[in-house]
């Protein structure tokens, strides 16, 4: 990068570029867009077998279909700030790409994201400002469900302040709503944008252990939170928005 943009350029962790995760150590790119994790080639023999641990991928390179023809590829994980020549002459190095013509090289976007924690409530409303909303990725919400629901709660929540109607805030045991609570709540200085996972939502009061049995009853209490959450809401101002 150009000194300038050294100054004010921030990387989303989420999101780095390959040169920036070949700094931390080859492991680190080996544990990001270059994870062999679930991989079995029935040419290397089958992996999970104990005494075949030194046939396991050591790395892969994921390949995404563009065209319909299967010409056009994209390289999942690769963006990056290097110069067209040096993207050639290093993503060739790749088996297989040693011939590869590149139709588009990588460049490196900007995520602009307000500072959530400090200007917006559950509600999604701006607290200095209770009729102004704000929505998607902008919020500092990561991925397209997470948009489309703060865009649905946004909307909603200004038919309910041009009808004079209290503004919804979605339970924290969803996971929609553990991601706004989260965005609103999380520490200013040092505010990243987030996806929804479970690591957002309410711990249980006892540890369950048993990754599925977890998952499920954080859909069963997100559910039945929901259920009395709309009963006690009477949704009193989302059914004429729609």
């Amino acid at each position: 990068m150009k000194d300038f943009e050294q100054e004010t350029a921030k990387f989303f962790e989420g999101c780095l570029p390959i040169e920036e995760l070949a700094r931390r150590g080859e492991d680190t790119m080996r544990y990001g867009p270059l994870k062999p994790v679930g991989l079995f080639d029935a040419r290397l023999g089958d992996f999970r077998d104990p005494d075949n641990k030194d046939k396991r991928p050591y790395a892969v390179v994921q390949l995404r279909q563009e065209d319909k023809a299967g010409q056009l590829w994209n390289l999942v994980g690769f963006q990056t700030n290097l110069r067209w020549g040096e993207q050639k002459r290093v993503f060739r190095l790749i088996p297989g790409l040693e011939a590869a013509e590149f139709i588009r090289l990588g460049v490196m976007h900007r995520n602009t994201f307000l500072n959530s924690p400090q200007l917006l409530a559950p509600t999604l409303q701006f607290k200095t400002r209770s009729t102004l909303l704000a929505a998607g990725q902008l919020t500092g919400t990561e991925g397209y469900g997470a948009a489309v629901a703060g865009g649905w709660l946004a909307g909603t929540n200004a038919a309910c302040l041009v009808r004079g109607l209290a503004p919804l805030v979605l339970p924290p045991t969803t996971l929609m709503g553990a991601l706004f609570d989260f965005i609103t709540s999380a520490s200013p200085q040092h505010f990243q944008p987030m996806p929804p996972n479970f690591g957002i939502l309410p711990a249980f009061p006892s540890r369950i252990r048993n990754k599925q049995v977890r998952y499920q009853a954080y859909r069963d209490r997100a559910l039945a939170d929901l259920n009395h959450w709309q009963q006690q809401s009477q949704f009193v101002c989302w059914p004429a928005a729609i």
